[in-house]
């Protein structure tokens, strides 16, 4: 059922963005090229400028029969929001992540990950997101709090110099 309403994501207005700026900056356990059927998420940048995600969970991420692990929801929604604070050119971690679980995730399901910045203050970015199905179920919340990283952090955990990604220009 779920995946014959998935035509409705990408909407067309939608550009696809990698808001990561090289692979070593993305975990092996999810992301876009993620072939070990755990969880794939692609990342679109809407018209008003915000992230969503889509994420697609497969057998791989199974917890209770049929439905999705809740550790692999903490994950969608996790790279989600940092996703979405990359984009915005804060270079940053995960600090604190709490999640309202509000309804079994259905194994299989591709849903839409919606995040919003809403509050940015020297190092520190709070942001929300809530995984949601095509029909506006909403599967889980999150609130994270994410720090921005300095330069000397940035090379030990990267090995490198991590490029700053500026917000582009409309």
């Amino acid at each position: 059922m779920l995946k014959s309403l998935m035509a409705i994501w990408p909407a067309a207005d939608w550009k696809p963005v990698q808001p990561f700026p090289f692979a070593a900056a993305r975990g092996a356990f999810a992301g876009m090229t993620s072939s070990e059927g755990r969880i794939v998420i692609r990342y679109y940048q809407r018209p008003d400028r915000s992230l969503v995600a889509t994420a697609e969970f497969g057998p791989l991420s199974e917890g209770a029969p049929g439905l999705v692990h809740g550790g692999a929801i903490l994950t969608a929604l996790d790279e989600a929001l940092g996703a979405a604070a990359w984009l915005v050119g804060r270079r940053c971690m995960t600090a604190r992540l709490t999640t309202e679980f509000r309804k079994g995730t259905p194994l299989g399901a591709e849903l839409l990950v919606v995040t919003r910045v809403v509050a940015s203050r020297r190092r520190l970015i709070d942001l929300t997101g809530e995984l949601t199905g095509p029909d506006g179920t909403v599967y889980a919340a999150a609130h994270g709090r994410f720090m921005e990283l300095e330069e000397a952090q940035l090379k030990r955990i990267f090995g490198r110099s991590v490029p700053s990604k500026s917000p582009e220009k409309s």
